[in-house]
């Protein structure tokens, strides 16, 4: 059975539009970037998706094999920010080059990539994505993944300097 669980924004915080109240290097705007997959412009989206973090919603729903999420966010920037994310991350996942290798998690979900189906479908205001795997222990990563990402959102920079914790289900 498919459960949902929900990651609720809480009050925004500031605008892209105004780089005094975003102090992370800020990522361009663009999802066709011909820097996407680059180790500093995935960081610098990555960091300023988490410093709006507040910004942001997602609903993960665990599935038989995997995990659907939802990650979107009514801000047009940040909106574009998730989709350029999600892209660069299906395409390091595809090809197995890590991110967090000293997150355990990541570094097993990554060695693991190729038994990983992951589809990522573009929406208004952010992506849909289904995580699968063709084994028990690659679906118990995709739910670990899938439920750290959760706690990024809801925590920020705080959740994304910690371990990702086991699921153990």
């Amino acid at each position: 059975m498919a459960t949902p669980t929900t990651t609720p924004s809480s009050a925004a915080a500031g605008s892209l539009a105004s780089p005094a109240v975003c102090p992370v290097p800020r990522a361009p705007t663009s999802v066709s970037s011909a820097d996407r997959g680059t180790q500093p412009y995935d960081r610098d989206v990555w960091q300023t998706l988490l410093y709006h973090h507040a910004k942001i919603r997602r609903t993960v729903t665990m599935i038989d094999n995997g995990v659907s999420a939802v990650t979107e966010s009514d801000d047009p920037a940040v909106a574009t920010l998730i989709k350029d994310h999600a892209l660069a991350m299906r395409d390091r996942m595809v090809e197995g080059r890590q991110v967090r290798v000293w997150d355990p998690v990541f570094k097993e979900l990554f060695a693991r990539h190729t038994h990983v189906k992951l589809a990522v479908e573009l929406t208004e205001k952010g992506v849909r994505i289904v995580e699968t795997g063709d084994d028990a222990e690659t679906v118990r990563l995709l739910r670990s993944h899938a439920s750290g990402v959760s706690d990024f959102v809801r925590v920020g920079s705080a959740a994304a300097q910690r371990e990702t914790p086991y699921i153990n289900d």
